[in-house]
């Protein structure tokens, strides 16, 4: 065991009656177990590791290698505990993140009373993850400056207004994706592209001192 891996984590296995001696037959894999009331064998082993995306990591790898060949896909057997509280809901979560995967009921129950109405039981045949979406994720923009803006992602656009139509007298605005990361850099690659050409620009001779062309002469 690696010196970072000390955080205990409990995974719970639900095994079906006929398949846990299944088990041991096929596989000559004695696995402790006590029977429940529902005729269930229910099988405690614990994995050890820095966080619960590695002891997923490590359990998920166990069950492949030892219990898939005679009790299949894990979704609805294996449950893997959340002693640390590290599946929380945010913007940022990913159904699929193995840190999110194999949950037990009560942080399943947790998780969706955190999301507030985002996220419900993936209740499919072969799911990919414990939760799903059952709202798209809200895509919010940061505005950087008036006329700058963030996505979610990272990319930085610039709001450009265009001319105003001869016919409805109305002026249009699109976004410009920048290339740039940062604000300041942006700010310099929307006067090197002249998109502020139209506009009133803030902070623009800061930037980008106007150089003169010097190739023009007088005649």
């Amino acid at each position: 065991m690696k010196l970072n891996d000390f955080q205990k984590y409990d995974v719970t296995l639900l095994i079906p009656y006929e398949k846990y001696f299944e088990l041991i037959y096929e596989t000559k894999y004695l696995l402790e177990a006590r029977l429940n009331s529902d005729r269930i064998f229910v099988a405690q082993k614990s994995f050890f590791g820095c966080n619960r995306r590695t002891a997923v990591s490590k359990a998920s790898d166990w069950y492949n290698k030892a219990l898939k060949k005679v009790l299949g896909h894990p979704h609805d057997k294996m449950f893997v505990n959340d002693p640390c509280g590290e599946v929380v809901y945010d913007q940022g979560f990913v159904c699929t993140d193995l840190r999110n995967k194999y949950l037990d009921d009560p942080t399943i129950d947790r998780l969706i009373k955190e999301a507030g109405g985002d996220l419900g039981r993936e209740d499919t045949k072969t799911p990919a993850a414990s939760v799903k979406r059952l709202r798209k994720r809200r895509k919010q923009e940061v505005q950087l400056t008036d006329r700058l803006i963030q996505s979610s992602g990272g990319t930085i656009y610039y709001k450009m207004t265009e001319l105003c139509d001869s016919k409805t007298g109305r002026s249009k605005v699109r976004k410009i994706k920048l290339a740039s990361k940062s604000l300041i850099k942006a700010k310099k690659e929307v006067v090197r592209r002249g998109l502020d050409r139209f506009e009133n620009f803030a902070d623009t001779k800061e930037l980008l001192p106007l150089k003169l062309s010097t190739s023009a002469k007088a005649a």
